[in-house]
């Protein structure tokens, strides 16, 4: 549960939130990768080890904390159940906020602050809710007391009530970690005080032009029209069964006694049984193919013999055909 305790400036404000913007006054006292760190445990909402780990950074620096920061850090470390103790060691100074820095706008050895920054981070920005601009700078001094390489890259992220800064920040920067880019993530909220170190880097920033799928609706302006649906096709009949080719219906059979009479089964009979004895007959030679002699050799025909029909009418020799 985000637990919810009595903030500076507001009657009710989330633990998270309060720790978030210590870390944004921090910013350019405590060194980049300490804030990151610090930015991560917070996010995941584990908040008494982000303030744990502040401090010892703070002591260890030693970095000074004006008597108002000190306080809200002993309150803090209350809020979350810690040692408030601890906060005494840090060290108090009233000019300690005075710390200044330089921002420098355009190109820094021919890179753009902005150059990859669209590119790594348009997706997480894309589902971020009331995401409401980003920017990008060259800080060119040193930050913290281990300091990392100059200039250094900061990107600043404004986000309107609907947002929540410190899973911005740490999305955020854990994109532009995936994708190759060296930088620190101020998410900035709207209708907080900011620092003096983040007027100055906003003074310098170019504005980072990210193609977003979804951007908040302006106030009071109408819903976007939805496109009227597509009327249903209409109920298709079942498909009537395709016959095949006629060529594969098969035909009716129709046996001999459908298609031929009593005397035309009778010439068929006598021609079967006139093949018969031909092929019985002694020294009769086979002939070949479709040639037969009727007439010659040793063996004349015998027409009487034969008893051969012809559409019922007995075969004649060829002499007594009138």
């Amino acid at each position: 549960m985000t637990q919810v305790t009595a903030g500076k400036g507001s009657a009710q404000t989330a633990l998270p939130i309060r720790v978030h913007d210590l870390l944004l006054v921090l910013a350019g006292r405590l060194d980049d990768d300490a804030l990151a760190e610090a930015r991560e445990l917070v996010a995941a909402t584990e908040v008494d080890r982000a303030l744990e780990f502040v401090v010892g950074c703070l002591v260890a620096g030693p970095i000074a904390l004006t008597q108002d920061e000190q306080a809200e850090l002993h309150d803090l470390m209350v809020a979350a159940h810690c040692d408030p103790t601890v906060a005494a060691r840090v060290p108090v100074s009233e000019t300690a906020a005075a710390l200044r820095h330089r921002f420098v706008a355009g190109r820094v050895d021919g890179v753009s602050p902005e150059d990859g920054v669209a590119e790594a981070a348009a997706r997480v920005l894309d589902v971020l809710p009331d995401i409401r601009a980003v920017w990008a700078v060259w800080r060119t001094t040193p930050a913290g007391a281990v300091s990392g390489p100059v200039p250094h890259r900061v990107v600043l992220i404004g986000v309107g009530p609907g947002g929540f800064a410190p899973a911005t920040a740490y999305r955020v920067q854990h994109a532009l970690r995936r994708a190759g880019l060296t930088a620190s993530v101020e998410v900035l909220r709207e209708g907080a005080d900011h620092s003096d170190y983040h007027h100055a880097a906003v003074r310098y920033a170019t504005e980072v032009m990210a193609e977003r799928a979804s951007l908040p609706p302006a106030t009071g302006s109408p819903a976007p029209a939805q496109p009227a649906a597509a009327p249903a096709a209409p109920p298709q009949p079942d498909p009537e069964p395709v016959s095949g080719p006629s060529w594969m219906e098969e035909a009716p059979q129709t046996g001999p006694s459908d298609s031929l009479n009593d005397n035309e089964l009778d010439l068929l009979r006598q021609l079967q049984e006139e093949l018969a004895r031909r092929e019985q007959a002694d020294g009769a030679a086979p002939q070949p193919g479709w040639q037969g002699d009727l007439s010659g050799g040793n063996h004349p025909f015998d027409w009487h013999e034969a008893n051969t029909m012809v559409n019922g009418v007995p075969l004649q020799p060829p002499d007594q055909r009138s």
